[in-house]
């Protein structure tokens, strides 16, 4: 029996492997980004201290910019969805909404910001506050995230 099949057996979903492959490549891609950049220990500053020794194309991560603008963003406001990426305190949620509403543009903020709205998808999937009966409504989510931090990893 697959993973798959044992969850939703277990908890009388429906969830398939097509709709589920980009939430599982994320654990591996998130792997690679956080021992690459991060010496195996997500921390913001640090990235965003690496990100600083880095010069990146910022035309490669305009559709990721995009996406989460049109996600989160509605009529110069952040939308409800924002809220449930659950910042914690030192997670930088004013530079996030600062870039998310175009105020802050520079390549460096708009790659750190993207960069904490992904560890704040991978802290709500590994700590369970994904709901795991409907995860594979999360799918665009992760794609987007995986793109991410694939292209961001090719520049790095």
């Amino acid at each position: 029996m697959s993973v798959t099949e044992w969850i939703n057996a277990r908890l009388g979903v429906a969830l398939d492997e097509t709709s589920l492959a980009e939430i599982k490549d994320f654990s591996l891609i998130w792997n690679i980004f956080e021992d690459r950049v991060c010496s195996n220990n997500f921390n913001i500053a640090e990235v965003q201290k690496r990100i600083r020794e880095r010069i990146f194309n910022a035309d490669a991560f305009t559709p990721h910019l995009q996406y989460f603008q049109d996600r989160y963003i509605n009529e110069g406001n952040t939308t409800e969805r924002f809220e449930f990426l659950y910042f914690r305190p030192n997670d930088r949620r004013k530079l996030v909404t600062r870039v998310l509403l175009g105020d802050l543009t520079s390549i460096n903020d708009i790659l750190l910001a993207i960069v904490v709205i992904i560890y704040r998808f991978r802290n709500n999937l590994f700590h369970g506050l994904k709901d795991i009966s409907t995860i594979d409504q999360q799918r665009t989510n992760f794609e987007t995230a995986n793109s991410f931090l694939m292209t961001f990893l090719d520049q790095y």
